[in-house]
């Protein structure tokens, strides 16, 4: 993990900062990554690392001590950790009390640098109000943020340890053979075999990216790696679910199905289960069959890299609830119930396209998803190409990224432009409007229209076995995504531009909804294995971080195989 992936961040004094040190040797024994901005000799290379380092961390920590230079670095610093708490980030924040009292502004500010003097116009009165002489007005003023007031040095010590612990990923772990090692955890846990094991798979998106929830069109295609589900029905109201990925076992009653206190990765899981008695009743069937239930659950799709193992595990519940509570849904209906899981229970406002294709993928096929009418045509892969895709390592997290913001921006295009969506936009429409809206707006706008254009001219390009002009759609689709949606980090632009340096790469673009996650690209099947060599060795060599490649065939939709377990 590098320093600018550090989940602490250290702020606030200059000089000897003895205080940082047994927090940063608490944070090490505990595998957590922590920054400390003091370095030697700050140039600009130094001010970017700490910028990054900032932007990443999770919490931040501030102690105003006898070692604060002057009010000019407390003001800077101040004003610094109030920007970051816009990010909602945790802060944790020691006022040493002989400070605040012998503390004098007047005279310090007069002394104070000219970065400091000119920081102290717009941020000295907020800063020292806020930090020093009302310190507890943070907590009144930020409710909604985590603000943790520190006794003594030592508290905040064990508050950033305990505070990074709850904010680490868990440990997530890739299952060899997922199929079996789910049938073979569930046989040794329950001591009986399965009713039946439920399976969907993950995707790339070929073309299409951010048109889905503007009713636009996508082409992407289910691939050969997937969620597995091993399910049976308890005589009881609980809920005993094992992941095999996350290796934790949690047992609920089904009264917690809203009880966000149990572990984040189990929210798929609950949301199915919830809406399934609601899809009984629209069935005409007894909502108060539902009883508890044994899931066991393994996959085989890289989590948080942009391969939507969410819509996958969400469709694989549903296919699970069908077979185990006799529910009649169509695959259709399967994928627009996972969308509402993902609306209603995780917080994120998707389009169709991940879980309609993790029901209906086609092997050997993409699919062109019309996702106003989610009407899916089938489209050949040619021969001869590999879909080969290159994990970031950079995860994201969609609730709290600007996803959100990019879908309303681009509602309040189509509202400028009197359309009901982008779909029905049109590029000579948006020229003439344009000047009505907000330019970022426009811009919006403007990468879901030509986004759609890309996406139709990539089916004909396939149809006719031009990869060549495909390619070059992958890449046009990779610039407007970066400059136009400004979805893209620069591991992503690096990772992209890397790929297409190689011969035998047609085109290269990230996948997925942004702020991290992977890029997919087209090689030639020759060209394949000294392509995943240079891009990786490349990527590493850059970026310090390591590079994952997978390759990927179009596979089948989501399924079930009933297995004769007792229901």
């Amino acid at each position: 993990m590098s320093e600018t992936d550090a989940i602490v961040f250290l702020m606030g004094t200059a000089g000897n900062s003895q205080w940082r040190e047994p927090i940063k040797a608490a944070c090490a024994a505990e595998g957590i990554s922590a920054f400390d901005p003091v370095v030697p000799n700050w140039d600009e290379a130094a001010s970017r690392r700490e910028a990054e380092a900032l932007q990443r961390a999770q919490v931040v920590l501030m102690a105003i001590t006898a070692e604060t230079a002057s009010l000019g670095a407390l003001a800077e610093s101040g004003w610094t950790a109030l920007s970051a708490l816009k990010r909602h980030q945790a802060l944790g924040l020691y006022v040493d009390p002989n400070y605040v009292a012998s503390a004098e502004p007047q005279a310090e500010a007069q002394q104070a640098n000219m970065r400091a003097t000119a920081l102290l116009e717009d941020a000295s009165q907020r800063a020292r109000k806020l930090v020093i002489q009302h310190a507890a007005r943070l907590v009144a003023q930020f409710p909604e943020l985590n603000i943790y007031l520190a006794k003594d040095l030592a508290d905040l010590q064990a508050w950033a340890v305990r505070t990074a612990k709850a904010r680490l990923s868990p440990s997530i772990r890739q299952v060899a053979q997922p199929q079996q090692a789910a049938l073979a955890a569930y046989r040794e846990r329950h001591q009986a075999p399965p009713l039946c094991l439920a399976y969907a798979p993950g995707r790339v998106n070929l073309i299409g990216e951010h048109t889905d929830y503007n009713d636009g069109f996508v082409l992407p295609a289910a691939i050969d790696k997937a969620i597995y589900i091993a399910a049976n029905l308890r005589e009881d109201d609980l809920i005993v679910l094992h992941s095999l990925d996350f290796d934790s076992e949690v047992t609920f009653p089904l009264a917690r199905l809203h009880d966000d206190s149990l572990p984040a990765w189990t929210r798929y899981i609950r949301g199915a289960i919830a809406l399934s008695s609601s899809i009984a009743l629209l069935h005409g069937q007894n909502p108060n069959r539902l009883r508890g239930m044994n899931l066991t659950i393994a996959g085989d799709v890289p989590l948080g890299a942009g391969f939507s193992s969410s819509a996958a595990i969400e469709v694989a519940m549903f296919e699970a609830l069908s077979a185990l509570l006799g529910l009649s849904l169509t695959q259709t209906q399967k994928a627009l119930l996972g969308q509402q899981v993902e609306h209603h229970f995780i917080g994120i406002r998707s389009g169709i396209m991940d879980q309609l294709i993790a029901a209906i993928g086609k092997a050997d096929h993409a699919l062109l998803i019309d996702c106003r009418s989610l009407e899916a045509t089938p489209v050949p892969l040619p021969k001869g190409v590999t879909i080969v895709t290159f994990d970031t390592g950079v995860r994201r997290e969609l609730v709290n990224s600007e996803y959100g913001l990019r879908r309303e921006q681009c509602e309040q295009a189509a509202r400028l432009m009197g359309v009901p969506s982008l779909r029905d936009a049109t590029p000579e429409l948006l020229a003439a409007k344009r000047a009505e809206m907000p330019e970022i707006v426009a811009r919006r706008a403007q990468h879901v229209l030509d986004e759609n254009a890309r996406t139709l001219a990539a089916v004909e390009a396939l149809r006719q076995g031009d990869l060549t002009k495909v390619g070059a759609l992958l890449n046009a689709s990779h610039a407007s995504l970066s400059q136009l949606y400004e979805v893209s980090i620069p591991e992503l632009d690096l990772m992209a531009e890397l790929a297409r340096q190689q011969a035998g790469v047609y085109g290269a673009r990230m996948m997925g909804g942004g702020f991290g996650g992977a890029v997919i690209a087209l090689v030639a099947d020759e060209a394949v294995p000294q392509v995943i060599e240079r891009v990786s060795a490349a990527y590493t060599a850059q970026t310090g971080r390591p590079c994952t490649p997978y390759t990927a065939k179009a596979g089948m939709g989501s399924g079930v195989i009933y297995l004769g377990g007792a229901g």
